[in-house]
């Protein structure tokens, strides 16, 4: 069992580095990527930018995931994975923007929340399987690799 698919989403404001963040973006998702630009406007009126790397083949959005690091995916263990996971068995992460233009993956906490690369990873789990008990098992599988 692995993942369906994912999802990166990044929300950016005129003053932000586009070209930098795209570029930090698409060296996330990994190869497979298709990236896409909405132009759009904030809640109180102000342009922003939504950059959205969409990753669809399984071995892909696999891949995309072990880019996350080692330490991100230890991070995760220890830290507990049942409160990043919903109801659509999807995993829902945030990876400090500040750190992943610099090239390094760290999960984004407290204010750093805010503005940040949004993952959203389909979990592959069938009818008797936790998803939980997936994303634990594929974790601990890219540890061990």
């Amino acid at each position: 069992m692995s993942l369906h698919s994912a999802v990166w989403r990044v929300h950016c404001s005129a003053v932000d580095d586009i070209a930098l963040i795209e570029s930090a973006l698409a060296w996330l998702a990994g190869d497979g990527v298709e990236l896409t630009r909405e132009k759009n406007k904030s809640y109180h009126g102000a342009p922003q930018l939504i950059l959205e790397a969409s990753i669809t083949k399984k071995r892909d959005a696999r891949d995309a995931f072990v880019r996350l690091g080692k330490q991100t995916l230890e991070e995760l263990l220890h830290n507990g994975i049942s409160s990043h996971i919903d109801e659509n068995k999807i995993l829902h992460l945030r990876i400090d923007i500040d750190d992943l233009v610099q090239g390094r993956v760290r999960m984004a906490r407290g204010v750093e929340r805010k503005m940040a690369a949004k993952g959203r990873f389909k979990i592959e789990s069938y009818p008797g399987e936790k998803p939980e008990t997936v994303i634990v098992n594929l974790i601990e599988e890219c540890l061990e690799s």
